[in-house]
């Protein structure tokens, strides 16, 4: 919120006085009832000086009220309390599209990410219903970078043939860029890429659908404690700063491939089990007027932290990938069908509660969330977890059941004992999730979440 008057902007509530323009405003209602009071005997001055008082006072009102408006251009519209899932197709022995898009929707699946732009699996979705968000390879970004006729031609292309048939809602340009040094070249085409398709989708009115990329977690140089979590220094003020205006700019939320997995099996000695499952009863971690029960909770709010440091705090967070896997090599740490189950039934009451319990820094904001994956790919490289994060077998059977609810069983006997997400999720205030700021003038003038 940031009050603004003769091109001077200051932030309300730190050093921000009230700006010139606030004060003419508040002091103009003064000299109207003075010049009018002497004639209040008189009924047709009488009158004029009651209308010109509710004019001056209605003005009044609305420039503090513009004063009070948020600094970030972003304006989200509410979401479906739904969970969304990842659609990896790495493997031959999967089920075809049409009978993947059943099999999703008997999940209890809202949403759906593939990570392609494959046309006939984009056709299958059409009337199921199901949102869908559409990717492309990191090394399709840099000609949509750099033409924005061939970025419109993607769209044409792309998007075009298949909305609204097919729910279309979100793009996301490239997955985990920053991951690959060797595609350091490409990095300053991503944010004019993102531009260039959004502005196509513009043109074209094609106005609800999104714009965004997927990153991994490691953009962060720091990430503990929370509060000090800071994009990596290539980074930050480079790409990740316009990425985060043009994300505001355009009401787009951020998505954010993050696995409690990782974090807890490359630090056991530090991390317990039941923080990265949920089901921890106590707090591990306090950071300020800040206190964790869970390492989601925490790297969703060291990314937060980061997003605020390059001035776009309000821009907001999309899981785009999380998850456990069901089988490892020998040495793996943590990987089987329990702790999946464990930590899957227990994000989803994480992330579908109601109201939104949110983050520590951002209560009562919704984050839609995307479990990784469909399928257990049995042809995808790298280490055999790779290749189990799936909630169906190939056949279609489940690897252990998902109970899309918001206060079902935890499941799983990795999961400790006591609290965390195996008991209600706490009321935020015994509010609804989240109000517009807008709701409600005390809700504008102090910019106050309700």
């Amino acid at each position: 919120m940031q009050c603004r008057g003769d091109s001077v902007v200051g932030r309300v509530g730190s050093s921000c006085t009230k700006s010139r323009m606030e004060m003419d405003c508040l002091v103009e209602y003064v000299p109207c009832e003075a010049r009018e009071h002497s004639g209040l005997r008189q009924n047709g001055r009488f009158s004029r000086f009651l209308v010109r008082g509710m004019v001056s006072a209605i003005m009044c009102i609305s420039v503090i009220t513009s004063l009070a408006e948020p600094a970030m251009a972003a304006n989200y519209a509410p979401e479906a309390r739904t969970m969304g899932i990842n659609y990896g197709r790495l493997a031959d022995n999967i089920p075809s599209g049409a009978e993947t898009v059943k099999l999703i929707k008997n999940l209890g699946m809202g949403r759906v990410r593939i990570f392609d732009f494959d046309g006939p699996t984009i056709k299958a979705f059409a009337g199921s219903g199901l949102e869908l968000t559409i990717g492309m390879g990191n090394l399709d970004i840099a000609a949509l970078g750099q033409d924005a006729s061939t970025a419109d031609q993607w769209i044409a292309n792309n998007v075009v043939p298949y909305y609204p048939a097919t729910n279309i809602t979100c793009i996301t340009v490239g997955n985990e860029l920053f991951t690959y040094p060797e595609q350091a070249a490409i990095w300053p085409q991503l944010v004019p890429a993102i531009k260039n398709l959004h502005n196509s989708l513009q043109t074209r009115g094609l106005t609800r659908i999104k714009v965004s990329t997927a990153v991994e977690y490691s953009v962060l140089a720091n990430s503990f404690p929370p509060s000090k979590g800071v994009f990596r220094e290539e980074l930050a003020v480079s790409v990740m700063k316009p990425l985060m205006e043009q994300l505001d700019a355009t009401s787009s939320y951020l998505y954010l491939n993050v696995y409690p997995y990782f974090g807890y099996a490359s630090n056991t000695v530090d991390i317990p089990l039941d923080y990265a499952l949920f089901t921890r009863s106590s707090v591990f971690t306090v950071d300020g007027q800040y206190e964790y029960t869970n390492l989601l909770d925490a790297q969703l709010d060291a990314m937060a932290a980061a997003m605020e440091g390059v001035g776009y705090g309000d821009v907001r967070i999309v899981v785009s990938e999380t998850g456990w896997p069901t089988l490892g090599d020998a040495n793996t740490v943590g990987a089987n069908i329990s702790n999946a189950q464990t930590y899957n039934n227990n994000l989803v009451k994480w992330a579908i509660s109601n109201p939104t319990k949110g983050t520590p820094r951002r209560p009562g904001i919704f984050v839609p969330t995307y479990i990784f994956a469909v399928y257990n790919e049995k042809d995808k490289p790298g280490p055999t977890t790779e290749r189990n994060w799936g909630l169906l077998y190939p056949t279609g059977s489940p690897v252990y059941p998902l109970v899309l609810s918001s206060s079902g069983g935890g499941g799983g006997g990795g999961s400790s004992p006591g609290g965390g997400y195996d008991s209600q999720p706490k009321l935020c205030n015994g509010k609804p999730s989240v109000l517009s700021t807008s709701a409600s003038f005390f809700g504008i003038l102090f910019n106050l979440r309700i």
